[in-house]
């Protein structure tokens, strides 16, 4: 830029111009600009065009911006397990001695070949024997006093079932000999009770009326004192032998009549029997008023009278309560009784329980093998007095070994039962490889360096192959082995329109669709609906809607930083202009994409 500063005329006198007017002498001189003010000038307008220049590139400009790939393979969704262990017999058996008693016979070696059922040592048994004599001896003690307890706790219930009397039968009482808390003894008279509602009387007829008497024969009874003839009838007859004073053979004829309220023991009854032809037979020897029933109510046990409801004369009904006796001291001795018997059942159940324990501890005298294998080690030796509970001899079936793994805890949601693994046995030349089944599964987890791990057991069918303790390695496969179409997580885009990849085509596939403007595809790409089915961290499998051998768009990578880092995604990369505008608002999720980018970025 050219600058023209201004200066100084001199005076001179007022010129004519063309026109040949005279201009005036003096005109208003111009204003000069000082030098400072210029330069702040010049500044004020490099730093306007340089925000210009700042807001194009910030709001306007394009970022360079390259596009991460993957491609759609071919495969499946599978992961190995590693790792090592050792090998334990799935069935072993060790054997303890039984006691401290001699050992009287060997039968095998360590290395010898059992089969189940094979003998294997015998320890002297005399002690069991000898241990079970004695708790039968005790039991037959026990039993004898459980008897006796037993007859004591019957007694004892008879007795409290005493304490209480009724009435046998209803009636009136009479002689009522006792006095509410009278200190009553077993034996003692407590009242009379008779039933006086109906009177009988009993006379003594010749034998010449054997045949013409017989129960329920209808007679006559009169009562001379009290003027009365009331109808009777044989209640029983005892052919009993009665002489009269004249010689008269007589046996026992009971007569029963209804007492009208006024009739009392001791009266003379005279009456004759009619017979089936009407003939009145007279007896020969006549009889007195008796009460119907009548019984003397006795105390069958000993104690204090506590209630009483008795008294002469009174008519009772059959079944009321007369008389209660205390019977704090035979229920203190049932309660005893009782303790008594269930102790002693306790005792004889205890030895019974330690009779079979010692027959079945004989079988651990004469020791069998209870499988067939390998005898590992031998402790028995004849003549020699063993430790109770020390190891004799241990057998191994080699046929088949076990491997305990540690499963981290976010596979073993992948471990089923039944599973198959594969066993390594490393050799000096070649390796040896064996199936295995997962056979047991644990999930109480062990935890490890804040790991959390689940053991299982693998079991191996060698078929003698394999041998205890040795370690092997092991792999087992988890997920899905069905082959198909995979393609990169990242590369999922979850749209309106459902789950799409962002395919590279050279012209529209006839499935894609279209997304809408605010939705941002690289350049070449199309959006394709997809049917996804299971994955892993890295891979999901496509059911439908793309093939293999498809590069899928994973997400834009920014320009690489200024120190030259550059993020790799094992996938091809290219490089095109793009904004950082990748979406609608909100913009699509990445199903495991990685970092970076917009909302349909990973």
């Amino acid at each position: 830029m050219k600058l023209v500063l201004p200066f100084k005329k001199k005076k001179s006198e007022p010129s004519e111009d063309a026109a040949g007017e005279k201009k005036p002498k003096y005109s208003r001189p111009r204003k000069k600009l000082k030098k400072k003010t210029i330069v702040l000038l010049i500044i004020l307008g490099i730093l306007i065009i340089a925000g210009c220049v700042g807001l194009y590139f910030l709001f306007f400009a394009k970022d360079e911006a390259t596009i991460i790939t993957g491609e759609t393979t071919t495969g499946s969704l599978t992961t190995t397990l590693e790792g090592t262990g050792t090998t334990i017999p799935a069935d072993s058996v060790t054997y303890t001695f039984a006691s401290d008693a001699d050992i009287k016979e060997v039968d095998v070696a360590a290395g010898d070949t059992v089969a189940a059922g094979d003998q294997l040592y015998v320890q002297d048994d005399t002690e069991v024997y000898d241990e079970i004599a004695t708790y039968q001896e005790n039991i037959a003690d026990l039993n004898t006093k459980l008897d006796d307890y037993n007859n004591t706790l019957t007694t004892l219930n008879e007795n409290i079932a005493n304490l209480t009397i009724t009435a046998p039968f209803s009636g009136r009482l009479t002689e009522v000999d006792v006095e509410d808390g009278d200190t009553i003894k077993s034996g003692d008279t407590m009242a009379v009770l008779v039933d006086d509602s109906k009177m009988k009387v009993t006379q003594y007829f010749s034998y010449a009326y054997e045949d013409d008497i017989y129960v329920g024969m209808p007679g006559v009874i009169s009562i001379a004192d009290q003027m009365l003839t009331l109808d009777a009838a044989v209640t029983s007859i005892s052919k009993v032998e009665r002489i009269t004073t004249e010689g008269t053979r007589c046996f026992a004829v009971t007569m029963e009549i209804t007492n009208p309220g006024s009739l009392t023991e001791g009266l003379t009854g005279a009456g004759y029997l009619l017979s089936k032809s009407g003939e009145k037979l007279y007896p020969a020897v006549e009889g007195t008023l008796e009460y119907a029933s009548s019984k003397t109510i006795t105390a069958k046990v000993s104690g204090d009278l506590t209630y009483m409801n008795a008294v002469d004369y009174q008519k009772v009904t059959k079944g009321e309560t007369l008389f209660k006796i205390d019977g704090t001291t035979y229920e203190n001795q049932l309660s005893s009784v009782t303790r008594n018997i269930a102790s002693t059942n306790e005792s004889i159940s205890s030895y019974n329980d330690r009779i079979t324990q010692a027959q079945e501890s004989l079988a651990n005298y004469t020791v069998t093998s209870s499988i067939a294998g390998k005898v590992i080690m031998v402790r028995a030796s004849v003549g020699k007095t063993p430790t109770e509970g020390g190891t004799s001899v241990v057998v191994y079936n080699l046929d088949s070994m076990e491997v305990s793994i540690d499963v981290d805890e976010l596979d073993i949601d992948n471990i089923t039962m039944g599973m198959s693994v594969d066993i390594i046995q490393t050799g000096s030349e070649t390796d040896t490889t064996y199936k295995g089944t997962v056979t047991a599964i644990s999930y109480e987890a062990t935890n490890t360096d804040g790991v959390a791990y689940f053991p299982i057991t693998v079991s191996v069918d060698s078929q003698g192959a394999l041998s205890p303790g040795v370690n092997v390695s092991y792999k087992i496969t988890i997920g899905d082995a069905e082959e198909g179409v995979l393609a990169p997580i990242a590369a999922l885009k979850t749209t309106d329109e459902g789950t799409c990849l962002f395919i590279k085509a050279d012209s529209k596939p006839a499935s894609a669709i279209d997304l809408g403007d605010d939705v941002d595809i690289p350049d070449g790409y199309y959006a394709v609906p997809v049917e996804t089915g299971v994955s892993d961290s890295t891979n999901v499998r496509i059911l439908s809607g793309v093939d293999a051998g498809v590069t899928v768009f994973l997400r834009y990578q920014e320009s690489a930083p200024s120190n030259g880092d550059t993020t790799s995604e094992n996938a091809d990369a290219t490089t095109t202009t793009a904004t950082q505008n990748f979406g609608p608002p909100g913009g699509m999720s990445n199903m495991g994409g990685g970092g970076g980018g917009g909302p349909m970025g990973g």
